[in-house]
């Protein structure tokens, strides 16, 4: 029987997750992720296989504690296009927010996406998927608009927050100003003239 686990698994993880966040996996070392961490190499591979173990734990982490509880208002009960404005509006908050990890890195994921994801198929379908995400997310909240292409409107703001994330890395307050600009359009084409009224 093995040894007993001295360490904990999650808080581990966000550590990494951290990490990597801010400098990307290619360019955070094993030597990073101990310190980060607290553990050594040993316990590392012992608990995540290696490097890109502990990365895909991050990852798991990062859409599990900062992307789903984003997403979770523009999928509830009753949830319509204030969602995705407000959605919109409160993301811009975070981006202009200096104190923000947001405004200084990012998105895990949009940066994930040009780094090792480009040679990694398996992280590829991750971003693809996380993608495809905030697409069906904008989709529920704008579809109790009959006179709006909900589908295409929600392609068209994930991509607009997808472009703003990447901007944000360099430039957040564009990006914010970015989002800002596309909450206030969606406001003026979802108001309530044109949605559904039981």
């Amino acid at each position: 029987m093995g040894r007993p686990q001295a360490f904990d698994t999650a808080t581990a993880v966000r550590a990494a997750r951290d990490l990597f966040w801010d400098r990307g996996y290619d360019a955070t070392s094993l030597a990073d992720l101990e310190h980060a961490t607290g553990l050594n190499r040993s316990s590392l591979y012992n608990a995540f296989g290696s490097k890109r173990g502990l990365f895909d734990h991050a990852v798991r982490d990062y859409l599990d504690t900062v992307v789903a509880p984003r997403l979770a208002p523009l999928r509830a009960p009753g949830a319509g296009p204030d969602a995705a404005v407000t959605y919109l509006r409160e993301l811009a908050d975070v981006l202009a927010d200096d104190r923000s990890r947001s405004a200084r890195l990012g998105c895990l994921l949009v940066n994930t996406s040009t780094s090792i994801a480009a040679h990694d198929e398996t992280l590829a379908r991750t971003v693809a998927a996380h993608r495809d995400d905030l697409v069906d997310a904008f989709t529920d909240a704008l579809t109790p608009c009959p006179d709006l292409d909900a589908p295409r409107v929600a392609r068209t703001t994930a991509a607009l927050t997808i472009a703003a994330l990447t901007v944000a890395r360099t430039a957040p307050q564009a990006a914010a100003e970015l989002l800002r600009d596309a909450a206030t359009d969606l406001a003026a084409r979802t108001g309530p003239t044109h949605q559904e009224h039981p």
